[in-house]
């Protein structure tokens, strides 16, 4: 649970609590400075962000063991275009903690507002050149910690990661679609691009989308997708005379 880490980020440098091993293990963010605060023990929670990186996790919270909902404390807000993935622990008077839960999702829009939960980002985004300058755009996907599973995805493209135009999504050469639909709990999917010429080099993001057709807002990027598209290949006959010899 990296207890030691979480002390290591908010403990203060007056040294205000007992510096006991509660203060040591739980750290100035959950014990407020002072001895663990409930000999009964309490519920502690966490979060982490989702955009534009994966943020660490970080303690925000505790509630007594009878209350019946926990809550951010100060500093904690939300930001607008932002999602968060929160789980709760039950900490012991000792100051031992059980495993979280699993993740619970919030999204945000430009407003803060609270909106339909979105699916997690695409995992083990991978591209590579196929024949006639293609390329085939492969990912996986893990519900664990989603707010909803994905409707359908979408691919899109540029000359590098920066460029990417996530307002125009590409067409799969195959089945023709600008989207890849999900099947059930499909796990793994892939795209075949268009043809681009010899040498072009190309970066591409995918996104799921929720059945409202909202986007989640990862700016992953494929890592192998700098990458020429396939060089054609060419073929001569090569001939050779022998001369042969007599005795």
């Amino acid at each position: 649970m990296r207890m030691i880490e979480e002390y290591n980020r908010s403990a203060e440098p007056l040294l205000r609590g007992w510096g006991g091993y509660d203060f040591a293990c739980m750290g100035f963010a959950v014990s407020g400075g002072h001895r663990f605060p409930w000999p009964e023990g309490c519920y502690v929670l966490r979060r982490r962000r989702i955009y534009p990186d994966v943020g660490e996790w970080t303690l925000c919270g505790t509630a007594p063991l009878d209350a019946t909902s926990i809550k951010n404390g100060p500093g904690f807000d939300h930001q607008a275009d932002m999602a968060y993935q929160y789980e709760v622990a039950t900490v012991f008077g000792n100051g031992q903690a059980s495993a979280f839960c699993e993740p619970v999702r919030v999204d945000f829009d430009g407003s803060v507002q609270l909106i339909d939960p979105l699916p997690m980002f695409p995992r083990n985004l991978r591209a590579r050149p196929i024949a006639g300058g293609q390329f085939l755009v492969t990912w996986d996907y893990d519900p664990y910690g989603h707010g909803a599973w994905p409707k359908d995805f979408q691919v899109f493209g540029g000359p590098d990661a920066g460029s990417i135009d996530y307002n125009t999504p590409l067409t799969d050469s195959v089945s023709g679609l600008a989207y890849v639909p999900v099947y059930g709990a499909q796990r793994r999917f892939e795209f075949t691009t268009a043809a681009f010429a010899n040498g072009t080099v190309k970066v591409f993001g995918v996104r799921a989308r929720n059945a409202a057709a909202v986007a989640e807002k990862n700016t992953r990027t494929s890592k192998a997708a700098a990458a020429m598209a396939s060089v054609a290949a060419s073929f001569s006959t090569i001939s050779q005379a022998v001369q042969g010899r007599s005795r």
